[in-house]
């Protein structure tokens, strides 16, 4: 029978009706309800509702973390959802099976299944959109480490200078490039959208551009940080803001200017290539082949196959 999966961002919740065989048979998106935690679960449930007849498992994924024993979920997404076990709430309020699976664990599952990563043992995935998300494939599997959080670039340390610390959650949030361009350009800040912002970047309007090119210097940091530490040759790039090529060529762009520096900075070119070949950092990144329903096939691969195990 079918499944209902959900994919539950920061600001839009999309779900679709999929097929035994990962099929996109039918898809709807509605605006993420955070104003409590009734509100919340209120929205899927109806959602689950309407393909009652259709569905006889719910799975999702979602921009939090699971418990240590891989089945619950604790929410942090959004302090209101604190506490909210959302497996169970789901499970009870639906009376069907569910699933739930990091947002950033299910887009490498779906990049490596279906996507960019198709055919590939090892693999780094990093989701865009309105914040940062990333999971690992290793020999094939699902990598999420012993507390269930394993590729947290977004907790990761992205500088620090006299006890001063910048965290990647904060420098390579989107959200805070929009806030940061309106400001600066004296524009309403709701009306500052994705759109506008990558408008201002293809004009070469100076404020947008700087502000652009730290936004992808930042990924390009966590990128090749991550690629040293798990010797990863295939990274795709996924999420909303990977369906612009500006993106990905922004940060390979910074990649190769990572490699240069390396190569011809304070170390000199002798003493870098004793240390490293070139090879080892001449990194690229990869566009997603699913982009936006990275998460959705992830979140089906994901649940399907805890679901055949159980039977």
């Amino acid at each position: 029978m079918d499944k209902l999966v959900f994919d539950i961002g920061a600001t839009n919740t999309k779900f679709a009706l999929m097929s035994p065989e990962g099929e996109i048979l039918a898809r709807e998106t509605k605006p993420t309800n955070y104003q409590s935690v009734e509100d919340y679960l209120e929205t899927m449930v109806s959602i689950a509702q309407n393909y009652r007849e259709s569905a006889d498992g719910i799975l999702i994924s979602t921009n939090g973390r699971m418990k240590l024993d891989g089945t619950t979920y604790r929410a942090y997404a959004n302090r209101v959802l604190e506490g909210l076990d959302l497996k169970a709430e789901m499970q009870q309020r639906c009376q069907l099976p569910v699933t739930v699976i990091n947002d950033g664990s299910a887009a490498a599952i779906g990049e490596w299944w279906k996507g960019a990563g198709k055919e590939t043992d090892d693999l780094l995935v990093i989701v865009l959109g309105s914040g940062l998300g990333a999971g690992v494939i290793i020999n094939g599997e699902l990598y999420e480490g012993p507390h269930k959080n394993a590729a947290a670039l977004f907790n990761m340390i992205t500088n620090y200078e006299n006890k001063d610390y910048s965290f990647a959650s904060i420098t390579t949030s989107f959200v805070a490039q929009l806030y940061q361009l309106a400001m600066a350009k004296g524009e309403l800040i709701e009306e500052m959208s994705g759109e506008r912002y990558f408008e201002l970047v293809v004009q070469k309007d100076p404020i947008a551009s700087q502000l652009f090119e730290g936004y992808c210097r930042e990924i390009a940091v966590l990128t090749y940080n991550a690629a040293m530490l798990l010797d990863m040759d295939h990274i795709v790039i996924t999420g909303g803001l990977a369906e612009q090529d500006l993106v990905i060529d922004g940060v390979n762009k910074q990649l190769a200017e990572i490699r240069d520096n390396y190569l011809n900075g304070q170390l000199g070119p002798i003493i870098s290539q004793m240390l490293m070949d070139q090879t080892d950092i001449t990194l690229q990144v990869k566009k997603g082949g699913l982009t936006r329903d990275a998460n959705l096939y992830g979140a089906f691969y994901h649940g399907y196959k805890k679901m055949k195990e159980k039977e």
